[in-house]
């Protein structure tokens, strides 16, 4: 199964290149400090063993000083590193990505509430009169 990147406008995942993920840290103040680096409300009420099983960040998000390359087999992280490098303005030049993003995080109860939103939409608008002479009172 693929790795997909957690952060915000970023599409890359595992099977599209040899570029390295890593989970997120298990230490709470570290991992604390990747979420808000990362500005998604969708991970900040996710525990540390949640986020460090779930969901990964790319290479792209780290300084390349935050990178060890000691083998060609294996790419980790320094201790301390923390991703800083975000494209957070990407999503204002597309005005539909907003909307997009949006369904995505719909629950399935939203998701069936809007549909049956719809459907009552428009099965009122089939039962409107279609002859004005319905709805006209004598007076």
């Amino acid at each position: 199964m693929p790795n997909f990147c957690a952060a915000p406008n970023c599409t890359r995942k595992s099977t599209q290149s040899d570029l390295a993920f890593f989970r997120f840290p298990r230490d709470p103040a570290r991992c604390q400090k990747w979420v808000e680096n990362c500005r998604k409300a969708d991970l900040e009420d996710k525990t540390p063993d949640q986020l460090n099983k779930h969901y990964r960040l790319c290479a792209k998000h780290f300084e390349t000083s935050m990178i060890c390359r000691t083998s060609p087999y294996r790419t980790v992280l320094r201790d301390n590193a923390i991703p800083t490098i975000f494209d957070l303005t990407s999503h204002l030049n597309n005005p539909h990505s907003r909307h997009r993003k949006r369904i995505k995080e719909l629950s399935e109860d939203e998701i069936r509430t809007l549909k049956q939103k719809k459907i009552d939409e428009i099965s009122d608008k089939s039962e409107l009169p279609t002859d004005n002479s319905e709805t006209v009172e004598n007076t």
